[in-house]
């Protein structure tokens, strides 16, 4: 066997067609990823990977690995060697496996030059070496598999002619039809089991997830069957016209049983091992528990596709992936389909479709790009998908768009926020009941027209309610109660109501102004006084661990509002200026609540903070204001001349005044040491809640959405939205953040907190230094092939004349 694996690898490099081929391998491979511009150059996609050349290389594999394996059996039929080898003692198996084995070898060789391209992409990073070792090592393993399918796919086509010619087209059919044949015919509607079944016969769904960097032993077993079942029907071919058919049948049939007994084994999933360095494409354990008791197939339909630049194909891949990563874990199978709104021909029929999905929740985005021509057009994208079981439909708007971030910044947000957006559908799928979230009612709370965005967006996933305090203690139902902005006394038996409804475990979420202060007043004159607000609240909240703090906030970092600037008499001449008491606050970057949000607007806001002594209860910031803050003890006069007029910028010298602190544990009653008969409740008095959580926001305007009347129509403007910049800050996703984390009693909100690093190649050393960098990775994987070739003839050739001697 030996000896023949060695006449392989001499037959090859003893001929200029076998330094051709790798030659031209070598080149075609470096001008795609280097020189020519298109999807797979790494230097244009500005990315530090080589996702791209595990992308290109089974397409070059197509040819490459028919032309080294089309004469390996062929040409021992044709000069009829072939015969003189069954004859010999040496097995057919060993045949077969000497020549596969020599096939793998020389595939090998072709890829030692291709390290260079790491080496280069290493180099370019930014910082050097920002590339993922891990996964680039997982990937070329992947690779490596992928090539021994097509050596056992180009073995059978050569074993069954005696012209090279047809074995390497032959070869190049079937190694197409096995990498991408079986999921054309999947497209046949056949019953989603048939499809499933014909789909992963396919070569492209295994090698799609073991190129990312993920070693799933589903897939490394598939690969190991395919090819010992095609080099075992080689061996039939090889061995048809040998005489002992008996042995024959019986070696073959035992391949067969194998074979099978691997196909059966490779249902299961046996380990799953996630190469990149921040475990990128694993999933947590809440993801898998939650995914394993979906019941029902899924089908997920993307619609960002089309001419999309490099960051929205990235995206594009990334959501893919995710669905693919779910789908490992999932009894039933989650299938996906790209949509492509563009390729609806009727314009009346493609507005309609356009018309329904953003009525379905699927958001447009603009931007603007190139085309062939060198025009700059705009286009509109849509980075979202819905999400299908049965009759039930989620939409998912995926991209996140933060102002304060730039687009890379925002699209590596958006890949990290891809599981938590896909396990809250499927959540939500197979939630038989909604959860109910209640807003407190009879202390002068803000109505359903002022928290009426809040609560459309909440019905989605939740039952939302009005509830006085005594149907606290009534309904058993409600999960978390929102106490959003009463401007009125709260009395002592509507407290209880409250303290027993946190006490049997109920959440709270409290939005309330300390301090009064009106933009309306401020409004129709130049000044208002703010003043403390006896809410009746303080001794409850100081209780549970939180102190409301009767001042006001300025930040440096704040809205600006259109000022009259014109002296008295003169005409009106409105400018932009900074009002200082409408910050905006920072969502905590540490947090699954407020990780990864947008700055926060709020006004007139005070601030809080910790305190006792409660070991059971963790006190966690989640808002706060900027680094230049400052706190002002009320009354204090409010003037709108402050904007024009600003304090001194050295007086912003408090970093991060909290605003808003998340509390969890186990909470002691405020009424625990006091008479309660007087209220009248029925039940007995808890003392010691069970392990709950509340949130407490120093600011009633935060849940509150501007609330317009024109001619006589009630218009609700976006929560967090500010008129005068046009701009719609994080109030909407951070309060639904917040009630998803207090009902969250499965952890799925930790899963916000993955964090996925952001890979981009140097731009300056990319502009300084390009054409050597092409260079580099163009001429000298070919150089050093040149030299091994050199190498290795002298070497043949000096042992050749040692044995003539």
């Amino acid at each position: 066997m030996l000896s023949l694996f060695k006449k392989e690898l001499n037959t090859f490099f003893g001929s200029m067609l076998g330094y051709l081929v790798i030659s031209i391998f070598l080149l075609t491979t470096s001008l795609f990823l280097w020189v020519i511009p298109g999807g797979f150059n790494i230097i244009d996609s500005q990315r530090s990977s080589l996702k791209y050349f595990f992308e290109l290389a089974p397409w070059l594999y197509l040819f490459l690995i028919p032309a080294i394996t089309m004469r390996m059996f062929a040409e021992e039929k044709r000069t009829g060697t072939i015969e003189v080898l069954i004859t010999r003692p040496i097995t057919p198996t060993s045949i077969v496996l000497s020549k596969f084995f020599a096939a793998l070898l020389l595939v090998l060789v072709s890829l030692i030059p291709t390290l260079l391209y790491f080496f280069s992409v290493y180099q370019l990073g930014n910082p050097v070496g920002n590339i993922d070792t891990g996964a680039t090592w997982g990937s070329f393993i992947g690779l490596l598999f992928l090539a021994s399918v097509y050596i056992a796919l180009g073995l059978l086509a050569s074993s069954i002619t005696s012209n090279q010619v047809i074995s390497f087209l032959v070869a190049i059919v079937l190694s197409y039809f096995f990498f991408l044949g079986f999921e054309f015919l999947s497209q046949i509607p056949l019953g989603n089991a048939v499809q499933n079944f014909i789909s992963t016969i396919g070569i492209n769904s295994h090698y799609r997830s073991i190129s990312r960097g993920v070693i799933d032993s589903r897939d490394l077993i598939y690969f190991i069957a395919i090819t010992l079942l095609i080099l075992s029907i080689s061996r039939i071919f090889i061995v048809s016209k040998s005489q002992n058919h008996k042995v024959n049948s019986k070696n073959t049939a035992q391949i067969i049983l194998l074979v099978l007994l691997l196909v059966v084994a490779s249902s299961f999933q046996l380990f799953r091992f996630d190469l990149t360095a921040e475990k990128r494409y694993s999933l947590s354990s809440i993801s898998k528990e939650l995914i394993k008791n979906q019941d029902k197939p899924i089908l997920i339909e993307i619609y960002l596709t089309g001419d999309l630049p490099a960051g929205m194909k990235e995206f594009q891949e990334a959501i893919i992936e995710k669905i693919e990563d779910f789908n490992a874990y999932s009894p039933q199978k989650i299938d996906y389909r790209v949509i492509d709104v563009y390729k609806i021909k009727s314009e009346s029929e493609r507005n309609k479709f356009i018309e329904d999905l953003e009525n379905s929740g699927i958001q447009p985005v603009n931007f603007g790009h190139k085309t062939t021509e060198g025009l700059s057009t705009k286009q509109m994208i849509f980075p979202g998908v819905i999400v299908l079981s049965e009759k039930k439909g989620i939409a998912l708007n995926l991209l996140k768009n933060n102002p304060i971030f730039g687009p890379d910044e925002n699209l590596k947000n958006s890949i990290e926020l891809l599981e938590f957006e896909f396990a809250s559908a499927f959540k939500n799928l197979q939630q038989i009941e909604k959860p109910v979230v209640a807003f407190l009612q009879g202390h002068g709370e803000a109505d359903t027209n002022e928290t009426g965005d809040i609560r459309f967006r909440l019905r989605e996933n939740y039952t939302v309610i009005n509830a006085t305090s005594i149907e606290l203690i009534e309904n058993n139902d409600i999960e978390v109660l929102v106490i959003a902005d009463p401007t009125q006394r709260i009395e002592e038996q509507d407290k209880f109501c409250i303290d027993q409804f946190l006490m049997k475990g109920g959440k709270i979420l409290w939005c309330v102004d300390p301090v009064f202060a009106s933009i309306d007043s401020l409004s129709k004159g130049m000044t208002t006084i703010a003043f403390d607000r006896d809410l009746n609240l303080r001794d409850q909240l100081f209780n549970y661990g939180v102190r409301l703090n009767a001042d006001i906030l300025q930040d440096a970092v704040c809205i600006e509002y259109p000022v009259n600037t014109a002296p008295v008499g003169q005409p009106t001449n409105f400018v932009s200026a900074p009002f200082y008491y409408s910050p905006l606050a920072l969502p905590n970057p540490k947090h699954p609540v407020s990780r990864n949000l947008n700055n926060v607007f709020v006004e007139f806001a005070s601030s809080v903070e910790p305190v006792g002594e409660n070991p059971t209860v963790s006190k966690t910031i989640i808002l706060a204001t900027s680094p230049y803050g400052r706190s002002i003890q009320t009354p204090v006069e409010i003037s709108l001349m402050s904007a024009t007029n600003p304090p001194d910028q050295s007086l912003f010298n408090q970093p991060n005044i909290p605003i808003g602190i998340l509390l969890e544990g186990e909470f002691n009653s405020a009424f625990a040491n006091r008479i309660t008969n007087e209220y009248k409740i029925a039940g007995n008095k808890l003392n010691r809640s069970k392990p709950t959580k509340i949130v407490v926001i120093a600011d009633g305007g935060i849940i509150k959405n501007k609330v317009r009347n024109r001619n006589g129509q009630v218009q609700l403007q976006p929560l967090g939205f500010d008129q005068y910049s046009g701009q719609t800050f994080g109030n909407s996703e951070f309060i639904q953040n917040c009630i998803t984390y207090l009902s969250d009693d499965q952890g799925i909100m930790e899963i916000r907190s993955k964090v996925v690093k952001l890979r981009m190649l140097d731009k300056v050393k990319i502009r300084d230094k390009k054409v050597m960098w092409q260079l580099i990775n163009t001429l000298l994987p070919l150089i050093l092939f040149i030299v091994f070739g050199i190498v290795y003839s002298l070497l043949r050739k000096k042992k050749y004349s040692k044995n003539s001697k």
